[in-house]
Order: structure tokens, then sequence, then C-alpha cells
């Protein structure tokens, strides 16, 4: 394409552009690459904003702990990573006005995230230590706009 092709064409780009800026498709790249930012916190055991900020280390793991493997809550298994993994499965984004809104549905979610009340086995209290799964991260706000500007010059060169 030269340049008066394109500008032949310019006007019916910029409502291609529009329509995708306006639509749901840049929304889902928003939500996909959030929910997917997010979940990659579990694999990594950490929140990832600028750099990787692992979370603390559970009891579960530590040898001299009472806790040390035992029940169904493996030495070996992550932090926040159950048998069903519900948590980081449960990450989702619904459309909002300006873009998405990105949630976990389940009931324990901010118990993790913000380091609430808990109890062991629904008896004795204690305070959980806050392990973030999901927020502000320059990382995924990069990978967001990377992928927005490779479907926008996508669209002006076709």
């Amino acid at each position: 394409m030269d340049i008066s092709d394109f500008a032949a064409q310019f006007s019916e780009k910029m409502k291609a552009v529009n329509d995708f800026i306006q639509g749901d498709e840049i929304k889902d790249i928003m939500g996909v690459e959030s929910v997917n930012h997010y979940k990659d916190s579990f694999k990594n055991e950490g929140f990832t904003d600028k750099t990787l900020e692992k979370w603390q280390e559970v009891e579960r793991r530590k040898p001299a702990s009472d806790w040390y493997n035992k029940g169904k809550a493996s030495a070996g298994r992550k932090i926040l990573s159950g048998e069903t993994k519900e948590l980081a499965q449960s990450t989702s984004y619904t459309y909002i006005s300006d873009g998405v809104r990105v949630t976990n549905a389940t009931p324990y979610a901010s118990v993790h995230q913000n380091g609430e009340m808990a109890k062991i086995f629904g008896k004795k209290e204690f305070t959980m230590k806050a392990r973030p799964f999901i927020g502000k991260s320059a990382v995924l706000k990069e990978n967001i706009e990377t992928k927005i500007v490779s479907e926008i010059k996508n669209i002006l060169t076709k």
C-alpha cells in the first residue's frame, strides 16, 4: 500500500480503529491479559507490579514448623494452590463502561489478598498473611498497551 492508497482509505481505517477502541475486542484484550497476569501470581508465588514480589513462605513448607507436611497441604505444593486451584481459577473479568473489572468470586479471596482474619479448621482464629494476587501492575499495563498498539497497527496496515 502506498501513501495515495492509504489516503484514499484513511476515513475507513479511522472508523475501524474507532470501532475497535469503542468495542468489546479491546476490552477482551484487557480482560484476558489481566486474568492471565493474575493467574501467573499463583504460578510465581507472588505478585508482579514492576518486579515479582514473592509471598511470605507458608508454615507447611518449613521443616521446623509443627505444620510441616501435615494433612492434605503438602510441603511441595505451591502457596495458595489447593487441590482444586479454585482461588486462581475463579479470577475473571466483566465489561464496564470504560474497560473491564477483574474479580475473584471465592468467599476467601479477600482474606488472602488483604491479610484478614481466618480460622484454622474453622476453629482457632488467626490473621492470614496478605498474599496479593490482583492489583495495579506496571508489567500488566505494558503488556496490554503492547497488544492494543499491535492490533491498531494491524487495522491500519490491512
